[in-house]
């Protein structure tokens, strides 16, 4: 019997509805801005998921890896995508099922409309 991929392990998340965002002046006359998530929302989320990444298949003859993920976090709360910018010689494959798994992350919804900019580094040793 076949074992399960690692992001198989965890559920899928379900989009939320994005939040609104209406502007509003300050008093002194200032616009407010959109938010987005707080570091706190976003080390949540990727820390429910990513010790499961451990059991991604290690790559052969490495005994460490630095990874930076390049997330775009939907104001649903769904990364809608994933780019690897230093992947540190890692093998295609790794990358997929370690990728696959951050998908699952489950953020809250947020106000940008545009999806929110996350950058991910992970550091794996074994």
């Amino acid at each position: 019997m076949a074992r399960a991929a690692p992001a198989d392990q965890l559920p899928v998340p379900s989009p939320e509805r994005c939040v609104g965002f209406v502007p509003m002046l300050s008093d002194d006359g200032d616009a407010a801005a959109p938010e987005g998530l707080d570091y706190d929302q976003v080390s949540a989320a990727l820390g429910a998921v990513i010790q499961t990444a451990l059991r991604c298949p290690r790559p052969p003859e490495r005994s460490a890896l630095n990874l930076t993920f390049e997330l775009t976090v939907g104001c649903n709360g769904l990364v809608s995508e994933i780019v690897v910018t230093e992947g540190d010689g890692a093998p295609e494959g790794y990358l997929d099922c370690v990728s696959a798994v951050i998908l699952r992350a489950d953020f809250p919804a947020h106000d940008m409309e545009g999806g929110m900019p996350v950058t991910y580094p992970v550091n794996v040793a074994w």
